[in-house]
């Protein structure tokens, strides 16, 4: 089937309609690579998958993201996994296939942590949502991964965040540890 068939295009957009919405995705984030389907089609199927309505409201921004020095870890960790599933660069565009694989990896290291609704922990991002909003970040240039001089790791930098732009692995072994084990 080739990509100007319109049934093709509809079926592969419903595809991804599911995929995206059975991780939870808000549908206002899956309507903006899902062209065939109308939103109203989007939060019909969201309430089949999982009998109530999207989530509504403001949405997250990657500045409010990390709430400590230790978030920015995990968040490194689910932009590397992405990073490394894609298929093309990551600033080019968004790579549905990789960020569905990172996620599904990054649930399977952190099972019990995964939250649909607040108060979140440490760990982020905490639901699809956030993993969506790290991967836009990364596309747009609101964020980069580059690779530490010192430790030879990814972190994540976000511009005009309140936390420096400094690898935050290098940041944590720094901190004196004041608890001691007996």
């Amino acid at each position: 089937m080739s990509n100007h068939c319109p049934f093709a295009t509809r079926l592969k957009d419903q595809y991804w309609a599911y995929q995206l919405l059975k991780r939870r995705l808000r549908t206002k984030f899956a309507g903006r690579v899902i062209k065939t389907l109308r939103q109203k089609d989007l939060c019909n199927l969201y309430f089949s998958l999982h009998g109530e309505s999207p989530v509504a409201g403001l949405v997250p921004s990657i500045l409010a993201m990390p709430q400590s020095r230790e978030s920015f870890l995990y968040m490194a960790l689910f932009a590397s996994i992405y990073r490394s599933a894609c298929s093309s660069a990551i600033s080019a565009e968004m790579d549905l296939n990789a960020l569905v694989f990172a996620w599904d990896t990054f649930c399977a290291f952190y099972p019990s942590h995964i939250q649909e609704r607040r108060p979140f922990g440490r760990i982020r991002p905490a639901n699809f949502d956030e993993a969506w909003i790290i991967t836009e970040a990364l596309r747009d240039g609101l964020a980069e991964l580059p690779y530490c001089t010192t430790c030879h790791t990814p972190y994540l930098i976000i511009h005009g965040c309140k936390y420096q732009q400094v690898c935050q692995i290098c940041v944590l072994n720094q901190i004196p540890k004041t608890r001691t084990i007996t």
